[in-house]
């Protein structure tokens, strides 16, 4: 009888692919983050795209037959270059997922996450938005309205607009370089504005228990670059998906170099564009 409970109030299957990119200075972060995913979550389509990470270094997750993994390797003359490139190549691969028909239900996740309860919980939320994320369209600036650390994408032709529009928005800026690190959420902001106009796109603001660092939250979110040094408790829970503990939380983002211009370019991104047929 327990069991028939258990299994009556379990979330039905939301047939969701998550996405996930970083690069070899997130490395550990995403392999946490595809730790939980595995342990709390094993039922869900997993798309990693891993950045000059050595392939050895995700065997453990490319044995798993729900597990996809991308190795892209490529040079850069700065890290901050390939910081920046990182940022904006996920949004392509975003776009590639979300024109998939095969695909129902997408959900994007930042590497500074962890996964604690079953992700088939956001089915509700597909239902009820094209576009899942947690916004503040208030905010003075337009790059923080939109926080990519979660962001969910269903099948509709809204969501398929605005993830093509979210590229377009991405070339236009880059007619001249770019050196901001928030270049994917003021594209995105401003992809949403001209797609929310003229298809009228459904916004779900993520809160709280589906994203945050409560107990009960099913995806526990977190800003390596900003807040989690020095947070033993957000330790406590990486720790529970490494090999080898962690002492400290911190980030291995390279920060923008003083007196040295590095940037984002069209032609760092230029076989991106050329296969979304921009170039």
């Amino acid at each position: 009888m327990i069991n028939q409970l258990i299994k009556a109030f379990q979330p039905k299957d939301a047939n969701i692919t998550v996405s996930v990119g970083f690069d070899n200075k997130y490395l550990d972060y995403g392999k946490i983050l595809l730790r939980s995913i595995n342990k709390n979550s094993p039922n869900v389509k997993v798309v990693v795209l891993a950045i000059n990470t050595h392939e050895d270094s995700l065997n453990e997750f490319s044995e798993l037959k729900n597990f996809k993994i991308i190795h892209e390797k490529k040079e850069f003359a700065h890290e901050y270059e390939q910081r920046l490139y990182t940022i904006a190549r996920r949004i392509f691969l975003v776009n590639e997922l979300r024109q998939d028909s095969s695909i129902e239900n997408l959900l994007q996740l930042d590497a500074d996450a962890i996964v604690k309860r079953d992700l088939n919980r956001f089915g509700n939320l597909f239902k009820q938005g094209d576009f899942c994320i947690f916004a503040r369209p208030q905010m003075k600036y337009e790059f923080l309205r939109l926080t990519m650390n979660v962001l969910g994408l269903n099948n509709s032709p809204a969501s398929k607009a605005l993830t093509k529009e979210w590229i377009a928005q991405l070339w236009q800026m880059l007619a001249e370089p770019q050196d901001t690190k928030y270049i994917d959420q003021l594209t995105l902001w401003k992809a949403y504005e001209k797609i929310n106009q003229e298809y009228g796109i459904k916004l779900v603001n993520l809160q709280p228990p589906f994203i945050g660092n409560s107990r009960n939250t099913i995806i526990r979110t977190f800003y390596a670059t900003k807040d989690a040094k020095g947070d033993q408790k957000l330790v406590k829970e990486l720790n529970k998906f490494t090999d080898k503990p962690l002492e400290d939380a911190p980030s291995n983002a390279p920060p923008k170099p003083e007196g040295t211009d590095v940037f984002l370019t069209k032609n760092l991104l230029r076989d991106n564009f050329e296969k979304a047929g921009f170039i």
